[in-house]
């Protein structure tokens, strides 16, 4: 055989080996496509908004003439007032306009260079490249009918809240605007609240039971979505004194936010309305309990039970998320069953 017939030879043979290949990746693409189209979830599109930040950044003359009327204009800021009303926080108008006087005294060559409004702009710029990443692993942790989860993120400043979800918005204070580790947590509330099953409780007391173990199990999820996607969305909230991840990995820390946690589920329903939300509030929120305790659950039921058993916890309500839990720790490790006390 001579020298030219055995380089053909090769060629056809170098042919041959790649077509399997290339027919696997194109079957490999169509799968995808097919996928995505029968998942509304994997269809969803996140916009970023910027005219907010913008506004009371570049313009804040004109915020501060008439402050009734931004509030009452301005996207965000008509998010950020249900804020206040859904957790019971005033708004401090005089501190806000303080805050506003600060941002009028820049000098206008100065207001550009802001670190919040170039935060916003330089995630508006990665907007198609986060909706591809982010979108596929937020519905990864969404049951399969999950639907659309589409939603607008809004960025602004001067406001009391790092970032907060409400309907099919979200809302995130300017200096956390590049922060994509936040951005998920926050999406996944988008997911989870249009996934979870219509409330029908019989009473109020049960109202207010399903409630409580709603809100551990929404932001325990989110945190621990926050947590696992730590490689991919690493820029995480600047806030030492609520550092939720470096709490989940502290055995002791766990244990005594637990112990404060089931501290106050073993009385909550001894406690009047106002008391009862404050403490949950206090406990929960500030103390971080709900986050750091709903994290560790959800570890749990995702390590012991798999990825496909923590997401139907979502569907079959926060009862199902708290007994799949228990089912699987220790005696010392439980958490206050209220449901089993009625």
């Amino acid at each position: 055989m001579t020298r030219n017939m055995i380089i053909i030879l090769l060629s056809y043979l170098q042919i041959f080996i790649l077509i399997p290949s290339s027919s696997k990746s194109q079957q490999r693409n169509q799968q995808e496509k097919e996928e995505k189209s029968k998942c509304p979830c994997l269809q969803s599109k996140i916009r970023f908004d910027d005219s907010s930040i913008e506004k009371i950044i570049l313009h804040p003359e004109e915020v501060l003439a008439n402050p009734d009327v931004f509030w009452a204009s301005d996207s965000a800021y008509q998010l950020v007032k249900l804020w206040h009303q859904r957790v019971s926080f005033p708004i401090p108008i005089e501190q806000w306009k303080e805050w506003m006087q600060s941002f009028k005294n820049l000098p206008i060559e100065d207001r550009e260079k802001n670190s919040q409004l170039i935060a916003a702009r330089t995630i508006l710029k990665k907007g198609k490249e986060f909706n591809e990443k982010a979108i596929p692993y937020i519905c990864s942790f969404l049951p399969k009918d999950c639907p659309d989860i589409s939603t607008t993120i809004y960025f602004t400043t001067a406001i009391m809240a790092s970032g907060f979800q409400s309907g099919n918005s979200i809302v995130i204070y300017g200096a956390n605007a590049d922060k994509d580790n936040l951005l998920i947590h926050e999406l996944f509330h988008q997911g989870f609240d249009k996934c979870k099953p219509k409330r029908i409780e019989s009473s109020s007391q049960d109202s207010v039971i399903s409630q409580i173990y709603n809100d551990l199990q929404n932001e325990g999820m989110a945190t621990y979505v926050g947590y696992k996607g730590l490689k991919e969305f690493p820029r995480c909230r600047t806030d030492m004194l609520k550092d939720d991840y470096k709490l989940f990995e502290n055995h002791e820390e766990v244990n005594a936010l637990l112990n404060k946690m089931n501290e106050l589920f073993k009385k909550a329903l001894t406690l009047r309305e106002k008391e009862l939300k404050d403490t949950l509030w206090q406990v929960g929120s500030t103390d971080r309990a709900f986050y750091v305790i709903g994290c560790y659950m959800s570890k749990i039921i995702d390590e012991k039970l798999g990825r496909n058993v923590l997401v139907e916890t979502i569907s079959k309500g926060p009862r199902s998320f708290l007994l799949a839990y228990n089912s699987l720790v220790d005696r010392k490790l439980l958490v206050f069953d209220l449901f089993a006390q009625k």
